[in-house]
């Protein structure tokens, strides 16, 4: 199947340039505008998803849908290690995940840099090491 659209416009030369010419009663037949990000500069995807992860495996511990971190991996399709790495994530402080969500950790905050640093379990100490 083959649509066809057709726009009334033409490229007129003015001087060295070429600009385009809506038809009459056009102002402006082409607006470039800046497309609106889906997630703000300031939020870390890779981190937002993994902390989504963590949250849900979480959850499916606690429920007793699966039995351990074993079950997630092979549900999931991965190694253990990283199934356990990834859900020490859900022991962040609620104020912490919020903030990333609303993009408002420091932007030295990476997944690599917490998963590398380890998260402590005090909420305290966690605010100390990333606020500091």
């Amino acid at each position: 199947m083959r649509i066809t659209t057709f726009v009334p416009l033409q490229f007129k030369r003015r001087g060295i340039k070429k600009v385009v010419v809506g038809p009459a009663g056009v102002d402006e037949p082409v607006k470039v505008s800046e497309p609106n990000p889906a997630i703000s500069p300031n939020q870390d995807p890779a981190l937002l998803r993994a902390l989504g992860r963590a949250l849900y495996w979480r959850h499916l511990l606690d429920t007793g849908a699966v039995a351990d971190t074993a079950e997630i991996a092979e549900r999931e399709g991965l190694h253990r290690t990283f199934v356990n790495d990834h859900l020490r994530l859900a022991l962040l402080a609620p104020d912490l995940v919020d903030a990333a969500l609303r993009g408002a950790l420091p932007r030295t905050v990476t997944l690599l840099g917490l998963l590398r640093d380890g998260i402590p379990l005090c909420w305290q100490a966690q605010r100390m090491r990333i606020f500091s």
